[in-house]
């Protein structure tokens, strides 16, 4: 069984959100896109309510999404009169009152329909699907409106009111099945049937010191794997552990003092105090267990080597199915926090390897390493940014995630992120702009990407994750006589995407023809590669012929040495830069700057 599909509404940044999602999932996204808050959402309709913790049912004001919580301030505001003369209706109130939701459909094999049996709604083509829902919301709107009344009778201003008018006593969580014929909340024993275990991002301490007992996360895993007959062997061998203590410390001669008193009852009374076992609850003695790495204990360890093993001993875990549960979620941050490369790609691998089992254990985990994008598929992969979450199995066709796949060495992170980012056909132009930039201090904010063809694809994905947070992407791209494909680049031009084409067939040519760089080629490198005397034409068919793979590398080299004064970039070139800098499309006219006032 696992969690087909996630919709987070209303929870911290996280305004509407609407996700399919597989066995094994991969968040990735900027600092602040969403990514811990998706993490956290998942674990509300899921398991008991702990009384605490990052898997607590109970919300505060700040975790309501600030929009929705403006939008019902600004209704506040602009009915404030209405509403103190009761001309406001209860069911217009109730439409604006902010409330947090967290829905998952849940989809299990045909030896699972006993564990769904319980939460089984309805959808929209009339089938059925399992599904819980969690809700954060006023239970009783009416009291909220009679609240509101007495405070905006005030002369008080709305934003300094705020907690006051949207007032936390008044709001409940409840865990139900919607869309089922009564509504029904979801039963006690049906939740205990699902575990949620998170691993955070500040596992760093994790058996830091030897005061550090171990981990949450395995002492429940600990818990969970106790039986009656667990717990009877546990009890048992405590009350050994007690005898021995009272046997080499000898409790008797130190508590019965009866030969030492002249009490005519002193046998009698001294006879009847005992020793009796105080046993711990189960969480704390299984909190002393600590896990060890050969001889040595945890603490000698480094950070990574800790976050390597319990993440290690975990997952191994997980990978066995029981049937006492219906699912498990494992969620994760970061898990390349601290690894070295090697173990990165070893974590990575036994992601992949995790999500190709069926244990009745979904994992979702954060990242911002490629390798644990590129390895477990980009079918996986779920993009958050602004507190918006794209599937890139849900919004890309099978031939456009192919199209991705093709390129497994791709920086999806600097690809998707990067403030300014130009993407080229081939190493040639990356070489060059890269080179380019080097000469000119203030430019490192300009990331350069090899990406070969098929751009359409690409800025598409790039302009609906970028929308509107002032994020440009250039695309220098080579005409290679192909003018239809031309003008559907041209086309995707915006104020945040600029393309730009070769007006020849490639490269080489726009160089040549640029300005006077074809008498600083043939001063530069005639000798070398024969070009002396040499007209422009035949320069550039000879250096596109294959023979001259080292005149670029070259090029590059001496544009960062200063050894090519008066080099100007091919104009196609120049203007992608020139956007990205917000310096327009000027063609710039010296080597090494762009513009003279920038």
């Amino acid at each position: 069984m696992r969690i087909v599909r996630a919709r987070i509404k209303n929870y911290r940044n996280l305004r509407s959100v609407d996700v399919p999602l597989g066995n094994l999932v991969a968040l990735v996204g900027e600092n602040n896109s969403g990514k811990s808050n998706f993490l956290r959402a998942i674990s509300l309709p899921l398991s008991l309510d702990d009384g605490g913790g990052s898997c607590s049912k109970n919300l505060s004001w700040f975790d309501i999404n600030n929009e929705a919580k403006e939008d019902y301030y600004a209704f506040v505001e602009e009915h404030r009169e209405e509403i103190v003369r009761g001309d406001v209706g209860l069911g217009t109130l109730q439409s604006c009152i902010p409330s947090v939701s967290v829905t998952v459909d849940l989809q299990g094999d045909d030896t699972e329909g006993y564990d769904l049996k319980d939460i089984l709604a309805a959808e929209d083509d009339g089938g059925l699907v399992g599904r819980i829902c969690y809700r954060w919301h006023v239970m009783d709107p009416l009291k909220l409106l009679e609240c509101i009344k007495i405070l905006l009778d005030s002369e008080d201003e709305v934003q300094a009111i705020k907690m006051s008018l949207l007032p936390m006593d008044l709001f409940r969580h409840e865990i139900v099945v919607p869309d089922s014929e009564n509504g029904h909340r979801v039963s006690y024993d049906t939740l205990t049937r699902f575990k949620y275990a998170m691993l955070p991002a500040e596992r760093d301490n994790f058996a830091a010191s030897s005061d550090k007992l171990g981990s949450r996360a395995l002492i429940g895993l600990l818990q969970e794997k106790l039986d009656p007959v667990g717990l009877k062997n546990i009890e048992q061998g405590y009350g050994s552990f007690l005898e021995t203590i009272r046997t080499s410390a000898k409790l008797d001669e130190i508590i019965n003092w009866q030969d030492y008193s002249d009490a005519p009852r002193a046998k009698e009374f001294f006879d009847d105090i005992s020793v009796l076992p105080n046993m711990p609850a189960m969480g704390s003695i299984l909190g002393s267990i600590r896990l060890g790495y050969g001889d040595e204990s945890m603490a000698l360890q480094g950070l990574g080597h800790r976050n390597l093993i319990i993440m290690a001993v975990l997952l191994n875990s997980y990978l066995i199915a029981t049937h006492d549960i219906s699912l498990r979620v494992v969620a994760v941050e970061e898990p390349e926090a601290h690894l070295c490369i090697n173990n990165v790609l070893l974590m990575a691998s036994l992601f992949k390897a995790f999500g190709n089992q069926d244990c009745r254990t979904q994992l979702i985990y954060s990242t911002h390493d490629t390798e644990f994008v590129n390895k477990v598929g980009l079918e996986r992969v779920i993009i958050l940014h602004g507190g918006r979450a794209f599937s890139l199995r849900g919004e890309l066709e099978p031939d456009e995630l192919c199209y991705l796949a093709k390129n497994p060495n791709t920086d999806i992170f600097k690809m998707l992120f990067s403030r300014r980012l130009v993407l080229v056909e081939g190493i040639t132009e990356e070489l060059l702009i890269k080179s380019y930039l080097q000469t000119r201090p203030g430019l490192d904010e300009i990331k350069v990407m090899s990406f070969h063809k098929g751009y359409r694809d690409i800025i598409r994905i790039w302009k609906k994750i970028n929308e509107g947070n002032g994020n440009k992407l250039g695309i220098v791209r080579d005409f290679d006589d192909q003018p239809k494909a031309k003008d559907e680049h041209d086309a995707l031009d915006d104020e945040q995407v600029c393309v730009r084409t070769t007006g020849s067939y490639t490269l080489e040519p726009e160089i040549v023809d640029t300005r006077d760089n074809f008498r600083l080629l043939l001063e530069r490198y005639g000798a070398e590669y024969g070009w002396t005397g040499m007209t422009k034409d035949e320069l550039q068919a000879d250096w596109r012929s294959g023979g001259k793979a080292g005149v670029m590398l070259e090029i590059c080299h001496d544009l960062i040495d200063g050894e090519l004064q008066g080099f100007t970039m091919p104009r196609h070139i120049q203007e992608v830069l020139d956007f990205l800098l917000g310096l327009g499309t000027a063609v710039s006219s010296t080597q090494g700057t762009v513009h003279d006032e920038d």
